[in-house]
């Protein structure tokens, strides 16, 4: 069943000039600026390897394979602090890429670093087995008996090895976020390992100062990048506003909006489309932060989320009372409206992926082209219905809700191509901006790149962690 807000066709409209830079995708440069910058750095610690002889100064039994042991250590000690600097929170380059391109990357540097440190277990067991003439079995049992810093090092890197394997999807979903990320934690702890062992035996430190200098560099900057945006930057936010939940309202039977009150808000420089960590200090929720966008755009005393019951910490959220202090990270991502490249847009939601797409309705003015295609199971799954249908009631919106349980293929689907091409016919000259659990979004990007909408003017943002 299809339920308009509004009865306006969606007619075509008349083209307009863009908005955005030429059409180009704002992330792209500095994403690939980022990678620039990480790709030389690797090169750096690859040509300090190559400086104190690389693979063609390994002489004897068991040389090649040994240097093959130190450049893996070194790659894979690297990629585990480019995870951390990916992490850490770092505003200006959240802001510039996107979380959801930072945790992509951070996801494939923690695979490489799991296969990387892998090979330099082996590399180097192999090597020292060549040069001792033992067996593998036999220098494993050495390094474990005579080598008190490898045996850290082994603890460390079954530590990796654990968050590797809790970080495959299938694994992930099957977790509970706070477990995952108590999990995650002992990667600090495998860190601190790793590196009493690099300082223990690596010719880096012992033999370099110029590698030392680079090594300790490279560890300062991962960590005091998380001292300051992770700890520092978010206690100053939270002394400076004083956030608190003010009011919180009931929107469908598993859904609130909460208002967060606070003083001087604005300075916090939120967008509607962004998200923010949210802590609500209760017995049972201070030490859980949890992602939620802003449902509405923000105010000078204001910030409003609302929050689906999709587990244990939302629901408890739907009880939240008046008054509970909040503490909060960020604004984080990229999904506003500052990535348009056009006037006239096409927003499509699914679920409680509207949340962000009801922020942004606020930042669009007389002269843009809105749509609104918001996806539900059933009507009464619907939320925000008087304020979608105020924005309904101006002349340049159209909004739709879509409930149906049906659940089709690119063609039969509610939203199948036929749907999106029949009621959205000029679809292919729009910004989309797609919003909604990860098959929905996933789904909804396949159908606009068959009907030819070009990659630049695509915009989502996963919100998985």
């Amino acid at each position: 069943m299809t339920t308009a807000v509004t009865p306006k066709p969606a007619t075509p409209a008349a083209p307009t000039s863009p908005v955005g830079r030429g059409g180009r995708d704002p992330v792209a440069g500095p994403a690939k600026l980022v990678a620039w910058v990480g790709f030389v750095a690797a090169a750096v610690t690859v040509g300090l390897w190559i400086r104190h002889g690389g693979i063609t100064g390994a002489t004897g039994p068991g040389g090649p394979a040994t240097a093959l042991g130190q450049i893996t250590a070194l790659l894979g000690t690297y990629a585990v602090l480019v995870q951390l600097l990916l992490m850490s929170r770092i505003v200006w380059l959240e802001r510039a890429i996107g979380f959801d391109r930072l945790v992509g990357w951070h996801r494939w540097t923690g695979f490489a670093t799991l296969w990387l440190l892998l090979g330099h277990v082996v590399f180097t067991t192999v090597g020292y087995a060549q040069g001792a003439h033992v067996s593998l079995w036999a220098q494993t049992r050495d390094f474990v008996s005579h080598y008190p810093d490898v045996l850290i090092a082994w603890v460390g890197f079954v530590m990796f090895i654990a968050v590797g394997v809790t970080s495959v999807r299938i694994a992930r979903r099957k977790l509970q976020r706070q477990t995952w990320y108590f999990v995650h934690l002992y990667a600090y702890l495998a860190i601190a390992l790793t590196f009493a062992h690099q300082l223990a035996v690596g010719t880096d430190f012992s033999s370099d100062r110029a590698a030392r200098v680079w090594w300790i560099f490279l560890y300062v900057a991962a960590f005091g990048a998380i001292l300051w945006w992770r700890v520092v930057e978010p206690c100053r936010l939270n002394l400076r506003h004083d956030l608190r939940v003010h009011s919180v309202r009931r929107e469908a039977p598993d859904v609130v909006s909460i208002q967060v009150r606070g003083r001087d808000l604005d300075l916090i420089d939120a967008q509607p489309g962004q998200f923010f960590l949210w802590r609500f200090i209760t017995p049972t929720g201070w030490f859980q932060a949890h992602p939620f966008s802003l449902s509405a755009a923000p105010r000078k005393d204001r910030l409003r989320i609302t929050v689906k019951v999709l587990g244990d910490h939302s629901a408890r959220l739907q009880r939240v009372r008046p008054g509970t202090r909040v503490l909060a990270e960020g604004p984080y991502g990229t999904f506003t409206a500052a990535r348009r490249t056009r006037r006239r847009a096409l927003l499509i939601a699914g679920g409680i992926g509207i949340t962000p797409l009801r922020a942004m309705l606020d930042t669009f003015g007389p002269d843009d082209d809105v749509v609104l295609l918001y996806r539900v199971a059933t009507a009464d799954d619907a939320v925000f219905g008087n304020e979608l249908a105020k924005f309904a009631g101006t002349p340049n919106m159209r909004i739709h809700v879509i409930a149906g349980n049906e659940i089709g293929d690119d063609n039969t689907d509610l939203l199948g191509v036929p749907t999106l091409k029949r009621g959205v016919p000029d679809i292919a000259t729009r910004d989309c901006f797609v919003c909604g659990p990860p098959a929905f979004l996933d789904a909804l990007r396949r159908r606009l790149a068959i009907l030819r909408v070009p990659r630049r003017q695509i915009h989502y943002e996963r919100f998985e962690l």
